[in-house]
């Protein structure tokens, strides 16, 4: 049974408030964060990088985004852009993450398609693959709040407090509310 479109609205609404939501916290960090920490190698083999790791995740919005701007739009997450630039700039980094929010709010506002095409590439086979506006989103949530895992661990080793729900997802914000609330029912 199909759902009415209010409904897919207000679900997708809620989606893209969580990757929003998600979003808005990894900007508050880079607004407190200095631009040489942004760009500092950490790791035995100076490997990991703040700033690699928000590119990254803006190169994943991108392409959701660039594939839902017109019809029949494929979306690609291996041939994306990967803008050094936003891996050495915090504030451009930063700029680019609040036009995200702000083209999220603005593509899956009202009705949209749905059904996506996906590029996928197995042992060099390249396939289309069905899947969905929401569910791309969903993993975006999921994707972003993982890099924001790492990201607030390498901010917190260079002494940069950081909330703690960042980099938490949300279903575990959820479960250990639920749990909480359990001990304190039983106290």
């Amino acid at each position: 049974m199909k759902q009415p479109v209010s409904d897919n609205n207000r679900a997708l609404g809620q989606i893209v408030d969580e990757n929003v939501h998600a979003i808005g916290q990894l900007v508050q960090l880079l607004d407190q964060m200095p631009g040489t920490l942004y760009r500092h190698c950490f790791g035995a083999r100076n490997q990991h990088v703040i700033g690699k790791h928000v590119r990254h995740i803006i190169d994943h919005y991108s392409a959701l985004l660039t594939a839902t701007s017109g019809v029949g739009g494929l979306l690609d997450y291996e041939n994306r852009n990967r803008d050094l630039s936003l891996e050495k700039d915090r504030r451009a980094a930063r700029d680019c993450l609040e036009k995200t929010m702000a083209a999220l709010r603005r593509r899956f506002e009202g009705p949209c398609e749905s059904e996506l095409g996906m590029r996928h590439n197995s042992a060099g086979e390249h396939q289309t693959v069905k899947t969905s506006v929401e569910r791309e989103l969903v993993f975006l949530a999921s994707h972003t709040i993982h890099h924001m895992a790492i990201v607030g661990m390498l901010a917190e080793q260079a002494g940069v407090k950081v909330s703690s729900d960042f980099g938490v997802h949300p279903s575990t914000l959820r479960y250990l509310e639920g749990q909480a609330a359990g001990l304190a029912r039983s106290a």
